[in-house]
């Protein structure tokens, strides 16, 4: 077994995108080194029967924990859930803005007939109902640069993309304009 070592690099990566996209996908193939909170993995972890809104926060404070405590240690972190709103990424970034880094968002475009076609194979818990797919892709805001992100980068969900060292690249020419930014 390899070692995890911590990339001695703190940024805050927000993946967004709807269920099927390849967030998770990306998350893993990018993970070493960093801190990967998923929702998915959370919501098995504290109900194993899946999601209950009765669970909802619990479930957000266990993310924003997770997140707040590796942000704290000097970790990178990738945030692995839809996202799919304004509101709902405002909230990374407030945090993110809390603990003076820079939060990137990671937009997967992937079409929304392959999601269908992902989420249609997925097992168990996982699977969303066709219902609450059509919802969450109405629901789904396009990442606009005013929203404070320090960048954007897009991949289509089906090759793997820009890569977590590419983006650790980028940020390194964008994170003294943010810092100098934030004080």
């Amino acid at each position: 077994m390899s070692p995890n070592v911590p990339i001695e690099d703190r940024c805050l990566i927000v993946l967004v995108g709807p269920p099927g996209s390849g967030k998770s996908t990306w998350a893993r193939h990018n993970r070493h080194g960093v801190v990967h909170v998923s929702q998915d993995d959370l919501i098995d972890a504290i109900t194993p029967g899946g999601f209950d809104h009765v669970y909802r926060s619990v479930y957000r404070a266990a993310e924003d924990a997770t997140a707040r405590a590796a942000l704290q240690a000097g970790h990178t972190v990738i945030v692995d859930r839809t996202n799919r709103t304004r509101a709902h990424r405002e909230r990374w970034l407030a945090l993110a803005r809390q603990e003076s880094c820079p939060a990137i968002a990671v937009v997967m475009s992937t079409a929304e007939e392959l999601c269908r076609e992902r989420n249609a194979k997925r097992e168990g818990n996982r699977r969303v109902s066709e219902e609450r797919m059509g919802r969450m892709f109405a629901a789904l805001e396009p990442v606009r640069l005013d929203e404070g992100f320090a960048a954007v980068h897009f991949g289509n969900g089906v090759g793997l993309g820009i890569g977590l060292t590419e983006i650790l690249s980028v940020k390194e020419q964008l994170f003294h304009e943010y810092c100098h930014e934030t004080r």
